[in-house]
């Protein structure tokens, strides 16, 4: 299995900013579409949250002015679940913008 926490840092080789990294988890975790299936098995929210965990924890994620990235598992699963809580976290003009440095597909694909 292809692993994504490295196909990320290949994209980003010199790490994201901590509300970049949150912006990205979430972006990743609610697309449903234009991702490639070899991903797809890590893009749950254990999955994400292990994947974006071990990333902090490797310096990937770069701290702003707010406190140190974390690089627990549950730290990114309150990150996905208070995205849905509240929407005004949810930047996105950013979105569009990682959404064209992943390089994935972005149209939905036509309804069958």
């Amino acid at each position: 299995m292809q692993n994504l926490a490295s196909y990320l840092m290949q994209k980003f080789p010199e790490g994201v900013s901590d509300t970049d990294a949150r912006q990205l988890c979430w972006w990743l975790y609610s697309r449903s579409y234009g991702l490639p299936q070899i991903y797809q098995p890590q893009l749950t929210m254990d999955g994400l949250a292990d994947t974006f965990a071990g990333l902090a924890s490797a310096g990937w994620v770069h701290a702003g002015v707010g406190p140190a990235p974390k690089s627990d598992r549950d730290h990114w699963h309150e990150v996905i679940f208070y995205m849905f809580t509240d929407p005004h976290l949810i930047d996105g003009a950013r979105w569009t913008e990682l959404d064209l440095l992943m390089g994935f597909e972005r149209e939905k694909p036509a309804a069958s």
